[in-house]
């Protein structure tokens, strides 16, 4: 009688072990160690180059891409603040360069002036600046290996936290279910055992 509860509940024990050891593995050990004939190292430790760099594709090809930046940014509600505030320094900076003994019409009218090109043209000039910036930066800046160069700085213990953090949950479920089926091919084997006795 107690083999038969001692079974599944032993089967849940090593189901449970084996999955935490598992999970264990994909950290630990940071450094290679020897096993007699093969090396053991932890996953995470071990593909942390080839993590980094999927994880940075994967980024910039299909989550952040310069162009998906450069849409949220060359919008006319940015293009027009840009304007507004070109046209403030411009005229804080007409306003300053004009001497004293100029009329305060003139100046205004000089100011009116530059405001009305500024506005003609701003716009213009912005989008042209945008499309140059894009196709400049586009050249200079790999999102991919910006990320990549961010994971590969981080210590690998922060590596594993932010991990962790992100899928505690579904780690801890893969424990316990590695528990229960355990238990399940416990419960499988007494069966089999009273079926077909030895």
């Amino acid at each position: 009688m107690y083999q038969v509860l001692a079974i599944p509940i032993i089967s849940a024990f090593i189901g449970y072990i084996t999955n935490v050891v598992a999970i264990k593995l994909l950290f630990w050990p940071r450094q290679p160690v020897n096993c007699l004939a093969f090396e053991l190292y932890g996953l995470l430790p071990k593909r942390r180059k080839d993590l980094a760099r999927s994880i940075g594709a994967i980024v910039e090809e299909e989550l952040l891409s310069l162009e998906d930046i450069f849409a949220h940014i060359d919008t006319p509600l940015v293009r027009e603040s840009l304007v507004n505030k070109i046209m403030e320094i411009i005229r804080t900076r007409v306003a300053d360069a004009v001497p004293g003994f100029v009329p305060g019409r003139i100046a205004n009218l000089l100011g009116n002036s530059v405001d009305r090109v500024l506005r003609q043209e701003a716009e213009d000039i912005i989008s042209q600046v945008m499309k140059a910036s894009q196709l400049y930066l586009s050249e200079e800046i790999k999102i991919k290996g910006i990320v990549e160069e961010k994971i590969n700085q981080l210590d690998i213990g922060q590596l594993e936290d932010m991990l962790r953090k992100v899928s505690s949950s579904e780690l801890r479920f893969i424990e316990i279910l590695g528990g229960v089926l355990g238990f399940i091919i416990g419960i499988i084997q007494i069966i089999i055992l009273l079926v077909f006795p030895f």
